[in-house]
């Protein structure tokens, strides 16, 4: 592209020098032409080298001079043309064999399909995931065909990216992995659609999986419980939102308990401050894991603009949210001239999910002023700026980070994200999932691989919040090797089993009723869960012994679970 818009404005400098030329070349000639033989013979220039000689014969000049930027412009102006020829010559060459490369030597390789706003960014996630796979990088772009190029190691194909033509090229027929990512997800939908059909025409059917980014919460979960459009296909289909996977990483990491006291039974107050699509994400993640031994109800403060109507989304989104947490919503003006701390004097964590850049410094500072007053140092991160700016390809200035953080704010810029599950996260959910199946290493792994990434959610998310239940009673999980010698937790255990029991039934709920379940009767597990009706859909209070030993099997096997990936339980270093 830049060599390109370089010889464009060579070629037009030099369209102005000849436009002047010739202007004075027939000034010079005392000889009168119109605009567009000006024109017509200015573009000569670059088509034709002109023989003044003879031009000055055609029009009976017995003495010419030819001025000295006509010059320039005659002489320069066919090698510009000559470039471009060339230029157009060698791209062609390299869309070429570029796409007969990828034809005749990629296999197994991962193809990412994405616009161009957000594609570096996948690529680093996609290089966490899979740092031994060619990648090819498949990039929205309003073109007729297609062109080619190489970023470091990677081809890089520019064209429509739901024109099949232009998929074929990426060799998606003989990927091991389909990560399709823009940033609009009906666009998503579509082109999962048409890879489906293009796989399906497949005579040798070989095992793909498609990673598909949705990033609204209703079709996100919607779509979790798709594997594909045919099991004979060898498709295995896995959903993935880049926002809810940095706000999950962003409340794991600064979840309050960690900080702060959540055992004394006064409640828990969190920030979010901009209620955009990540703050969104935020708010939903800390309603589902925010559940600590004071047995309270999460607090939850939301700022930004248009702030009822942006809650309001929020609540449409997810009607029953207000059962799980209790809602504070602030005007950005009113947050923006307040002067006393006392509305954040309760607050444990603030995070900053602010989307526009060129403001961050700016409503950083202000939240840190009202903070100043009650905790003028901030040892722990009281104050969290989820950078996601790489992602959004508007990066943050270095010294307006330096600022931030030496004002006491803590930068969170997760430069790539996992688009699959972590590793260590998923063992630990398989394990919470073997409690319920008590399978073989071997059985529990295939039966894994079938389920649906919804019910792998189920697990997933007990399994993120054992550091919280563990950090209740002054405990961590920890690598077998650590030093520390490790707890008998079945001693320890049954002196806070019930009130961890319903911690966990607590969590259990909040996330049934995000998801929008509602109480009702017993029914078969399908249909319970196509409806949304669960009959423990209610407080801890009214479940039976029966039910409530649900709750205690996975705490009774967390020493188990935790051995089966290395782990062990120790005391938290203080």
């Amino acid at each position: 592209m830049r060599r390109w818009l370089v010889l464009a404005v060579i070629a037009a400098f030099l369209f102005v020098l000849g436009f002047i030329g010739w202007i004075e070349f027939f000034d010079l000639a005392g000889k009168s032409v119109s605009i567009f033989n000006l024109f017509q013979l200015t573009f000569g220039l670059f088509i034709r080298e002109t023989f003044f000689p003879g031009f000055a014969g055609i029009l009976n000049l017995a003495d010419y001079k030819i001025p000295l930027l006509l010059d320039i412009a005659r002489i320069v102006a066919p090698w510009i043309t000559l470039s471009v020829f060339i230029a157009l010559v060698l791209s062609l060459l390299r869309n070429l064999t570029t796409a007969l490369a990828i034809r005749l030597f990629y296999r197994n390789h991962i193809v990412v399909i994405s616009d161009d706003n957000n594609s570096n960014y996948l690529l680093n996630c996609v290089r966490l995931d899979f740092p031994d796979s060619k990648i090819v990088l498949l990039k929205d772009a309003k073109i007729q065909d297609f062109s080619c190029r190489r970023l470091e190691d990677i081809p890089v194909i520019s064209g429509s990216i739901e024109d099949p033509s232009v998929l074929k090229i990426t060799a998606i027929n003989k990927a091991k992995h389909i990560v399709i990512a823009t940033n609009n997800d009906s666009v998503n939908v579509r082109l999962l659609r048409s890879i489906e059909h293009t796989l399906s025409r497949k005579k040798n059917k070989m095992n793909i999986e498609i990673w598909l980014q949705i990033e609204d919460f209703k079709s996100f979960e919607t779509f979790k419980g798709y594997k594909g459009e045919d099991s004979s296909m060898g498709t295995d289909v896995h959903i993935f939102s880049v926002f809810q996977r940095i706000a999950a990483d962003t409340v794991d990491r600064f979840s309050p308990d960690r900080y702060a006291d959540t055992t004394d039974g006064s409640q828990t107050e969190i920030a979010v401050l901009g209620l955009d699509t990540l703050g969104q994400w935020l708010v939903l993640e800390a309603a589902q894991m925010y559940h600590f031994a004071n047995m309270k109800k999460l607090r939850v403060t939301v700022i930004d603009s248009e702030i009822e109507n942006k809650v309001k989304g929020l609540l449409r989104i997810c009607p029953l949210l207000k059962k799980v947490i209790e809602i504070n919503s602030i005007e950005l003006l009113d947050f923006l001239q307040m002067n006393s701390p006392e509305s954040f004097s309760e607050v444990s964590t603030c995070f900053i999910a602010w989307p526009m850049v060129e403001e961050i410094e700016y409503i950083s500072r202000k939240m840190r002023q009202l903070f100043f007053n009650s905790r003028e140092l901030l040892d722990n991160p009281a104050i969290v700026l989820v950078n996601i700016s790489s992602y959004l390809c508007s990066e943050i200035m270095k010294e307006t980070l330096e600022t931030l953080e030496t004002i006491g704010i803590t930068v969170s810029s997760p430069v790539g994200i996992s688009i699959k599950n972590e590793e260590e996260r998923d063992s630990l959910a398989m394990q919470v999932h073997n409690v319920y199946s008590n399978l073989s290493q071997k059985e529990l792994e295939l039966e894994w691989s079938n389920m649906n990434d919804y019910f792998k959610d189920e697990n997933r998310y007990a399994a993120r919040h054992l550091p919280i239940k563990l950090r209740s009673l002054g405990l961590e999980a920890v690598p077998i090797d650590d030093p520390r010698e490790a707890v008998d937790f079945k001693e320890i255990l049954p002196r806070s089993e019930q009130l961890l029991a319903q911690l966990e039934h607590n969590r259990w709920l909040a996330r049934k009723l995000v998801n929008g379940y509602i109480h009702g009767k017993k029914l078969e597990r399908k249909l319970r869960d196509r409806l949304k009706i669960h009959v423990d859909i209610r407080p801890w209070e009214e479940l039976s012994e029966k039910d409530r030993e649900k709750d205690l099997v996975v705490l009774r096997n967390i020493e188990n679970m935790l051995r089966e990936i290395g782990k062990k339980i120790v005391p938290v270093e203080r």
